[in-house]
């Protein structure tokens, strides 16, 4: 177990670095400067709920839903009129309302629609494979609502990560940005 985490954790913590977003500073006329662009970041808690279908089916848990607490960042730069790119980091850990620990990371890229419909797609990573056929790494694809609260904001998620095997798993998450 131990060995698996080490595992995940190096790769999201590659990930997440390589990953992350860069400013080009060429001067040629095939590249665009952003050096006068930054990037602003939000983030916050995030508690919800996860279906994962088939996981009763382990013997780790008793049900396939669970609830699930996280924490989040993302960095957004401003387009212009009505759209910017978004980039996500999250760490969540379900499972805990049945005494088990299934944490899982996401790294996402996407958009931003004015200011408050965010879409992703990206990379989740996870110590637990409830199919026992070692898939730690899946896709995972969400869409979002963000509400400004005053200097908060109240985000809405609902995030789908596929598996082939049919262990799929659907979230929705709520929580505050600051």
């Amino acid at each position: 177990m131990l060995k698996k985490f080490t595992t995940l954790f190096m790769v999201i913590f590659t990930l997440m670095f390589s990953l992350m977003p860069s400013v080009t500073h060429g001067k040629n006329s095939d590249t665009i400067d952003l050096s006068d662009e930054e990037w602003t970041t939000r983030k916050g808690m995030r508690f919800g709920y996860t279906y994962a279908n088939k996981a009763d089916t382990s013997d780790r848990l008793e049900s396939p839903h669970m609830v699930s607490l996280g924490f989040e960042m993302q960095q957004t730069m401003h387009g212009g009129d009505w759209l910017d790119i978004l980039y996500i980091q999250n760490i969540m850990v379900s499972g805990i309302d049945q005494s088990v620990l299934a944490p899982s990371a996401n790294v996402l890229v996407g958009f931003e629609i004015n200011e408050a419909l965010q879409l992703g797609v990206g990379v989740n990573g996870t110590i637990y494979d409830p199919s026992n056929q070692e898939h730690y790494f899946h896709l995972v694809t969400a869409v979002g609502w963000t509400q400004q609260a005053g200097k908060f904001s109240v985000p809405v998620h609902v995030a789908y990560i596929p598996d082939v095997k049919d262990y799929y798993r659907f979230a929705i998450t709520t929580g505050v940005n600051w």
